[in-house]
């Protein structure tokens, strides 16, 4: 077992990019054979193959992040729009309570 130690947590959005799209991955070595926990990156190896592994995920990574910064506008916009709605729902809650109170 090998482990690769990112700079930090990766989001939702990001492991969904690392682990789809891909182009042409090893069919040994796909990407759902690393396991992402935390800032953390797993994956079986042996001695003899960690180094051709770690060039897999190291593109796998770029690729993900390329993806990401293309989708950034978006991804942006989406999270405002869920924080938007989330304290919108949030707010209904509160007035509801507030007339339930009275009875």
């Amino acid at each position: 077992m090998a482990q690769i130690t990112l700079s930090e947590t990766p989001s939702a959005d990001w492991k969904r990019l690392f682990y789809e799209t891909q182009q042409a991955p090893s069919p040994d070595f796909p990407p759902r054979a690393v396991d992402i926990s935390g800032h953390l990156l797993r994956f079986r190896t042996d001695a003899a193959s960690v180094e051709a592994k770690t060039a897999w995920i190291d593109r796998w990574i770029e690729r993900a992040n390329q993806k990401e910064a293309a989708m950034g506008g978006r991804l942006d916009e989406e999270r405002r729009r869920r924080r938007e709605e989330h304290q919108r729902e949030q707010q209904e809650l509160a007035s509801m309570n507030a007339r339930w109170e009275k009875l």
